[in-house]
């Protein structure tokens, strides 16, 4: 057991005044080093979001040198979609009212250069069985109008663009 210590009041007094001065100290040690480990990390979230934004920046260039070297090419695309476009339409006039319902019958999501390689697969279909008058393109020795090929297929059809 241990014995009890009695304290003189003025020794209490100077002793509670070195506790209580003790622990001021290591609550403004321990504010103090909050404060710093904070600053510290509020600064490698700096550094961090500044080396994002730094690649978002890099990033950023890239796409916009790419933007320019396909703004030339887009006009390029819109005109030989015009070209498709005008060597579907005179296909179609070519081959008569049967080729132009089969064509607006094929469904919209195919592009005019799948529908006129699909026309040019099928070219036998609108054409008159065994037509040797003579005039226009013979057909071809054994295919019949039953012969239809699926849209989705390309054909060796030559295009020059």
């Amino acid at each position: 057991m241990t014995e009890e210590v009695k304290f003189s009041p003025e020794q209490q007094a100077f002793v509670d005044k070195l506790v209580g001065d003790a622990r001021v100290k290591a609550r403004e040690k321990a504010d103090a080093d909050n404060m710093a480990r904070a600053a510290k990390d509020k600064e490698v979230a700096d550094q961090a979001a500044l080396v994002a934004q730094q690649q978002w920046k890099t990033l950023a260039e890239q796409r916009e040198v790419r933007v320019k070297t396909l703004e030339p090419l887009e006009k390029q695309v819109e005109a030989y979609d015009e070209l498709i476009k005008g060597m579907l339409k005179d296909a179609v006039e070519g081959l008569g009212d049967a080729a132009k319902t089969a064509v607006d019958g094929l469904p919209k999501s195919m592009t005019a250069i799948e529908k006129l390689n699909w026309l040019g697969k099928n070219q036998g279909l609108f054409q008159a069985a065994g037509a040797s008058s003579g005039v226009g393109t013979p057909g071809r020795p054994g295919r019949t109008a039953t012969d239809q090929k699926k849209p989705t297929e390309l054909c060796r059809f030559p295009l020059r663009l």
